[in-house]
C-alpha cells in the first residue's frame, strides 16, 4: 500500500489523543486491530472520524482548544463559492482566523512563479508526534486540487520537526523533495495555480467529504486533465436545472471560449457531445436503480427534453425499455438479498 507507513502513524496519533482524552481506543477504532503490524486506510478513516465526532472537536484533541463540528464542511462550502482556486484558500485561511486561535494559514505569492501556503501551528504538547503541519500540508494540496478538478505539481514542502517516518513516503505523497526541521510548515506550488477557476459547487462537497477508506495519492474526482471537471461541473448543472449546460456556459465557467474548451476536450480525446452522452447515461442509470424514483421524472432529471428521448437511449444502452430495465435491475438486486 503507497505510503503505509505514514498511514499507520496518523491513525496512531488520533488514536492516542483521544485515548489522552479518556476514549476507549477499541471504540475509536470500532474493534479494528492492525494488519501486518500497520493501521491501513480504512482503520485511519474510521479512527479520525470517530475521534472527531466522539471529541466533538474538528482537531482530534490535537490543539489546545477544540474546533467546532462543522468548521470543516463550512470551510469547503465557502471554497465552492469562491471564483478561483487563490479566492478559495484565501477566504479559507481567514475563516480559520476567526474559527480557531491554533491555526495560523498564510497564502503568499511571489508576484511571478511561485505560490505559497504557510501553516504555522504552535507545538502546545497535545500534538507530540506534530502531525498537524504535514496533514494539513497534504490536505490543502488535495483541497486545491479538487477545487480545480485537475492535479497540479507541488515544488516544495517544509516541515517542522524530524520525519516520523521515512522520507521516501511524504516524497510519495506531496510529489516533491521535502526539507524538515523547519520554523513552519510550508508548500510551494506555481503560482497560476492560483488564477484557476474553481469547478466545485456546494452540491459536491458530501462527495468529498464521505466516509471512506483513506488514500494518500488521489482524490475522488481529480484527474489529470480537464473531463473529470467538466462531467462534475455538467451533473451539478443538470441536478439544479435539469438540463446540461451548453458549451459556452461551460468555458466561461472555466474562464475561456468555447472554441478553446472544444480544443482542451479533443486534446484529451472527449468531446463536449461525448461527455453529454455520458452524464446522461450515468444520471438515468442511477435513477432507474433507485426504485423510489418514477420513470416519468427520469427523463427531465437525466436532461432529456421529452420521455421518448429516455426511452430511445436506454434501449440503445441495455436493449430493453426503461420500465423493462428497472425490473431486471431490481429483480437482480432482490436475489442478492436473498442470498
Amino acid at each position: 500500500m503507497a505510503a503505509a507507513t505514514l498511514i499507520d502513524h496518523y491513525a496512531r496519533t488520533f488514536l492516542a489523543s483521544a485515548e489522552r482524552g479518556g476514549l476507549d481506543p477499541a471504540v475509536v477504532a470500532e474493534g479494528r486491530v492492525p494488519v501486518a503490524g500497520r493501521y491501513d486506510g480504512a482503520a485511519l478513516s474510521a479512527i479520525s472520524r470517530n475521534a472527531k465526532l466522539l471529541m466533538r472537536d474538528e482537531l482530534c484533541g490535537l490543539t489546545a482548544h477544540p474546533l467546532r463540528l462543522g468548521a470543516f464542511e463550512l470551510m469547503c462550502e465557502i471554497g465552492t463559492l469562491s471564483e478561483t482556486v487563490g479566492d478559495a484558500l484565501d477566504r479559507a485561511f481567514r475563516f480559520y482566523a476567526t474559527a480557531t486561535e491554533d491555526m495560523v494559514f498564510t497564502l503568499a505569492d511571489d508576484g511571478e512563479h511561485e505560490a505559497v501556503i504557510t501553516a504555522a501551528i504552535p507545538d502546545t504538547g497535545h500534538d507530540p508526534a506534530r502531525v498537524l503541519p504535514g496533514w494539513w500540508l497534504v490536505f490543502w494540496q488535495r483541497f486545491a486540487q479538487w477545487l480545480m478538478g485537475e492535479k497540479f505539481a507541488v515544488i516544495a514542502a517544509d516541515l517542522p520537526g524530524d520525519p516520523a517516518v521515512p522520507v521516501g513516503e511524504y516524497i510519495e505523497v506531496l510529489g516533491c523533495e521535502c526539507v524538515f526541521g523547519t520554523d513552519v510548515a510550508r508548500l510551494s506550488f506555481a503560482r497560476n495555480v492560483l488564477a484557476r477557476r474553481v469547478v466545485r459547487v456546494p452540491a459536491d462537497i458530501p462527495r468529498f467529504l464521505a466516509h471512506r477508506p483513506v488514500d494518500m495519492l488521489t482524490v475522488d474526482d481529480v484527474g489529470d486533465g480537464l473531463v473529470t471537471a467538466i462531467r462534475s461541473r455538467m451533473r451539478a448543472h443538470l441536478e439544479s436545472h435539469q438540463a446540461l449546460p451548453k458549451l459556452e456556459t461551460l468555458a466561461e465557467g472555466f474562464g475561456m471560449c468555447g472554441q478553446t474548451l472544444r480544443r482542451r476536450l479533443e486534446a484529451e480525446g472527449s468531446s463536449y457531445r461525448a461527455l453529454k452522452a455520458d452524464v446522461r447515461r450515468e444520471v438515468a442509470l442511477l435513477c432507474l436503480h433507485d426504485g423510489s424514483i418514477p420513470i416519468s421524472q427520469i427523463a427531465a432529471r437525466a436532461g432529456f427534453a421529452e420521455p421518448n428521448g429516455l426511452a430511445r437511449a436506454i434501449r440503445s444502452w441495455a436493449g430493453v425499455s426503461p420500465t423493462a430495465y428497472r425490473r431486471m435491475v431490481l429483480d437482480r438486486a432482490g436475489q442478492g438479498a436473498a442470498h
